[in-house]
């Protein structure tokens, strides 16, 4: 008779102990199985729910950053650099730098390509009071130069069009008045009367009305603005502007020490000040809040995982107990089959069967009930999971392939110290006992 038939009798016969020792190799297979599932399905919704805010929190992010950028559209040129040694409180008081710094220093931070500073453009702007009317102005310089020959759309075509296109209030900026004309605040054009076209002096300069601003409520309004050039020589500061202009980024507007440092690097000593208005400011607050919960969610993240493993340890802890307690009860069925029958050994030996084949068969027969159990425990684990869960997909091969090599392993251990004792039983000792 072949071996695995012989398994295949030792199964049926012995039904109690191969039902006991089935159940115990099931109970192993499906404390690892349903703890698994189980761990995998929390891990799953907390991942998905955490994946969820943080999406929700990215477009959220995503739209705040679009307000910003197109409110900083709105803006325009919020950046003034000053001089060395100016003193910001006293261009706040005095709405003007009485300190100087070369024209050229426009070009040098242009060419620098800093991340944060666009467009610079160069400024001269004086109080004055206008000789010819006896009356309080600020005559301010715009441009230069190499400024005024290059066209504004040639600046923006080096520049990309996604983050550095100018603001719709950036023109007057990029593209200052040609020289030996004048473009006047509506304070100025609405007192004197004066029209696009119009002929005027100015400090003993004729010049010829380019533009007519309407009112802003702003200095802009009593100011009149002419080429770099033609101010350097009116004011008698050739070669010399009295500030910067540029636009910032969005990111700017969150590291102005960044923006200082990278200033500070191509102009040593010069003072950077940024306008942010109310809305941009509340928005940037408000952005500054998500991030702060992006970061909470962050720690949620980090919290969570250590989370998952310490409930994965405990996991591991209970499920090795109950392993150990399955071993030794299947150690403890398979010595006392075999103690039970030692007469019955003692003829297979005495018939001719030798000691390998006798070990296998009744190690063979306890490799069979783990094969069985792993497939009924992780059957029975997977139906009671999915019916409390809701739904099968929480089935993995790859736990399948665990659990069974858990159950050969604790079937094939256990049973071995057994078998081993039946293969070494002498036929005479085994046939006297019994």
């Amino acid at each position: 008779m072949r071996l695995h038939s012989v398994i295949m009798r030792e199964l049926l016969h012995y039904r109690w102990n191969s039902a006991a020792g089935l159940a115990a190799v099931m109970l192993a297979v499906g404390a690892i199985a349903a703890t698994a599932m189980i761990l995998g399905a929390y891990e799953a919704d907390a991942a998905g729910a955490l994946h969820a805010k943080e999406a929700r929190l990215q477009e959220q992010l995503a739209d705040m950053r679009a307000d910003v950028d197109q409110a900083m559209g709105e803006l325009g040129f919020n950046l003034t650099i000053l001089p060395k040694g100016q003193e910001v409180a006293d261009w706040y008081a005095q709405d003007e730098s009485a300190p100087t710094m070369p024209e050229v220093s426009v070009r040098k931070l242009r060419e620098a390509g800093l991340k944060f500073v666009r467009n610079p453009v160069g400024q001269l702007r004086r109080r004055i009071t206008w000789p010819e009317m006896n009356w309080p102005v600020i005559v301010a310089g715009r441009g230069s130069p190499e400024r005024m020959v290059t066209a504004a759309s040639q600046t923006r075509s080096r520049l990309p069009a996604t983050q550095d296109e100018p603001a719709p209030l950036a023109a007057r900026y990029l593209e200052p008045p040609e020289p030996g004309t004048v473009t006047l605040g509506y304070e100025i054009h609405t007192t004197l009367r004066l029209r696009e076209g119009d002929e005027i002096q100015l400090m003993g300069r004729s010049l010829r009305v380019a533009q007519c601003l309407v009112q802003e409520g702003n200095r802009e309004d009593v100011t009149a603005t002419i080429a770099l050039g033609d101010a350097q020589q009116l004011l008698d500061e050739p070669g010399r502007i009295s500030e910067i202009l540029a636009q910032s980024t969005p990111d700017a507007l969150e590291n102005i020490e960044t923006l200082r440092a990278q200033v500070a690097s191509v102009l040593p000593g010069a003072q950077v000040v940024q306008r942010v208005p109310d809305s941009v400011a509340a928005k940037l607050a408000t952005m500054h809040a998500r991030r702060i919960e992006q970061e909470r969610l962050e720690q949620e993240r980090v919290a969570q995982a250590g989370l998952n493993r310490d409930r994965r340890r405990l996991a591991g802890l209970v499920n090795l107990l109950v392993v150990a307690s399955c071993g030794l009860w299947v150690g403890w069925l398979a010595w006392n089959n075999v103690a039970e029958r030692r007469a019955e050994i003692g003829i297979w030996r005495a018939c001719g069967l030798r000691a390998g084949s006798l070990a296998f068969v009744f190690l063979g027969r306890w490799l069979a009930l783990g094969g069985l159990g792993t497939v009924a425990g992780f059957g029975a684990a997977a139906m009671l999971v999915a019916a409390a869960l809701g739904g099968l997909d929480l089935l993995q091969p790859g736990a399948l392939a665990i659990a069974l090599a858990v159950a050969l392993l604790l079937s094939g251990s256990a049973a071995s110290v057994a078998a081993l004792a039946a293969a070494c039983e002498d036929p005479a000792t085994a046939l006297r006992a019994g």
